[in-house]
Formats: structure tokens, sequence, C-alpha cells
């Protein structure tokens, strides 16, 4: 109880300070975030439907299509994926590295995919500072998972990858994004104020031996 109420003392008598710290990492956060995001991003969802067999039951199907989700997420990071994408014709040859290693470098930096393993839905994002390339890029991804995905899958799997919806073009980072940033580089900010603000405290009561018997207390 009595460290409880020396933290709150503490804040109290350093309240400007922290939130300044507090103000100061949500301002470097939010650099951070805009200069590093690009300046659009392009969404796309993808619904991986298992055709039904004579033998095979619904629990069978619906395990298969989630299995085939984590390889066609995994598989858009693929060189494989991204040659066919420029196939397409969508998109120009040259707008990735030649060299092989920074081609999937620089690839997994514009596309990002996550799985929805309950609804057997993928999503696709595009990242890129030109909207009309953004565009392009998903339409290219799209094409190669719709019309391609028996390239990333076994023979004999009976499956249909739809577009359910995209592309859709947002502006980079988005509103809630900012803000989830700046809340939480500020609560960050304050919060490593305090914890460095009591450290000092205890540190100087160390120093002061105010943790310490007096020696003539052992007199």
């Amino acid at each position: 109880m009595r460290i409880k109420n020396d933290i709150f003392a503490l804040i109290r008598g350093k309240i400007g300070a922290i939130f300044l710290s507090g103000l100061f990492l949500s301002a470097v956060s939010f650099l951070f975030l805009v200069l590093n995001e690009k300046n659009f991003k392009v969404n796309s969802d993808f619904l991986i439907v298992q055709n039904a067999t004579a033998s095979q039951d619904a629990y069978s199907l619906s395990k298969s299509a989630e299995y085939f989700g984590k390889v066609l997420s995994e598989s858009v990071y693929s060189e494989l994926f991204i040659n066919e994408v420029v196939k397409t014709g969508k998109v120009n040859a040259e707008f990735l590295p030649f060299d092989k290693k920074e081609k999937i470098k620089v690839w997994s930096k514009i596309v990002s995919a996550s799985q929805n393993t309950n609804l057997g839905i993928v999503n696709i994002k595009i990242f890129d500072d030109n909207q009309k390339q953004a565009v392009a890029i998903s339409e290219g991804v799209s094409e190669v998972l719709t019309t391609k995905n028996s390239l990333f899958r076994g023979e004999g799997q009976n499956i249909e990858v739809k577009v359910l919806s995209g592309p859709i073009v947002e502006k980079n980072p988005s509103i809630l994004d900012i803000m989830a940033v700046i809340l939480g580089g500020f609560l960050f900010g304050f919060l490593l104020s305090v914890v460095l603000v009591y450290y000092k405290s205890e540190q100087e009561k160390i120093e002061n031996s105010e943790y310490f018997p007096r020696n003539e207390d052992y007199v």
C-alpha cells in the first residue's frame, strides 16, 4: 500500500514531465508510422470452396479448404506466385528487383495475406505509394488466385477460389491505425516515465541510506 501511495505521489510531483514524455513518444510513433507506411492499401477477400465428392463428408471438406487456405496464404509470398502475377500482364515486369532474394524481400512488403480459418476466407492486402499500381498488383494477384490456384495444390483436389470483395482502395494508414499508434505511443511513454521516475527515486533513497539503520543505532 505504501509503495502504491509513493507511486501516486511521484506521479503528482512529476506529472508535467511524465505527460510530456507520453506526448513525445506519441509524436515519434506517429512519425514512424507515416514515414514507413505506403500511401495506399487495396483490400480483397477470397472464398475457398471445396466441391464435394461422394467419398467426402462436411468435416473433411472443411478441413481440406482450411488447409488449402493456409497453403495459398503462404504461397502468395513465393517466387512462383510473383512470376505468375507478372505473367498476367497487369503489372510491369520491372516493378520488382531482378535479384531473386531482393525481389521476394520487396514483394513481402507490398503484399500481406491472412486467413479466416473458420470461414475459409483469405484476405489479401496490397500496399503501394501509387494507387494505380496498387490496384494493378491486386488485380494480378486476384487473377492468379482464381485461375491458377492449381499450381499451389495437389492433383485431384476439386477446389475453387472465388472473389468475395475487392479490390477496395483505401488511404493508408487509416484514421483508426493512426489513433491506435498515437494512443499506444502515449501510454507507453507515460508508463515508461512512471517506471523511470520511481526507479530514480528508489535509487536516491538508497544513496541517502534511508533504507539502512544509522551507525548510532548500534551504539
